[in-house]
């Protein structure tokens, strides 16, 4: 080959690598999409079953006795769990806050996390006495906010993009849910006055309000690949669009 014809052939491999590669990009992006979708199928599976054994939906005695519905979110770092900078509170009781650590203890029938961190929400099996495990999670090996995907040594289950899972459980039973994001109107409403809400969510009243429901036991959301949310964005748009939602 001439030196020409070297160039030509490199200049086609470089032109060739630039189309291709975008496309292995898009093709990832898709891929960590569909685990978290899968993740979230199984871990709303997992809910389902556990709550036709008990006749409960699976939360530790704190929390249910709170009798109201409560969001499994991240906490601050001091506790342990979380993993992340990105906090979501459960607004109803600030005096108990919880990860979704607790809930995986629940589900896959553990007593003590791998990384012998303290939680006692299922000690002596006394939230899955039968010893079931309902869910069944890869795990990371790792804890903290660089344990990546899957479920970490310090029991929070995390996307395929290392940010834990936020889920929110009716533990009022009064056959609908809401989480601290989703139920906010900045975030749901429609429009302004509307009390539809993004995604099948429900207003009450004019919509005027942050009260917005899903019809449902189980709300579950990824922050999706920009590990973020917003409350003032609506769901559709901005940080907010790219999240995984159980119910969309």
């Amino acid at each position: 080959m001439t030196l020409i014809e070297l160039l030509v052939v490199i200049s086609i491999i470089g032109v060739l690598a630039g189309l291709i590669l975008p496309a292995v990009g898009n093709v990832k992006k898709k891929a960590r999409v569909v685990q978290a979708q899968k993740d979230i199928a199984d871990i709303k599976s997992a809910i389902s079953i556990y709550q036709h054994d008990y006749s409960r939906l699976p939360a530790s005695s704190s929390v249910a006795a709170l009798g109201t519905d409560f969001t499994y979110g991240t906490t601050t770092a001091s506790t342990g769990y979380g993993g992340g900078t990105t906090n979501i509170y459960n607004n109803n009781n600030v005096g108990y806050q919880a990860s979704n650590a607790e809930l995986m203890l629940i589900l896959t029938s553990a007593t003590s996390f791998p990384d012998y961190t303290t939680n006692n929400c299922n000690a002596g099996d006394v939230r899955n006495p039968r010893k079931i495990g309902y869910l069944n999670a890869k795990s990371s090996g790792a804890s903290g906010a660089t344990a990546g995907k899957g479920l970490g040594n310090d029991g929070v289950f995390r996307d395929p993009w290392g940010s834990p899972y936020i889920i929110a459980l009716d533990l009022n039973y009064d056959n609908t849910v809401s989480n601290t994001v989703y139920r906010l109107q900045g975030v749901a409403q429609v429009a302004t006055g509307s009390s539809v809400g993004h995604f099948g969510l429900v207003g009450s009243g004019n919509g005027n309000n942050n009260n917005y429901t899903l019809r449902d036991s189980v709300m579950i959301f990824s922050f999706g690949g920009d590990g973020s949310f917003d409350t003032g964005t609506q769901a559709d748009t901005g940080v907010n669009k790219d999240n995984v939602l159980s119910w969309k």
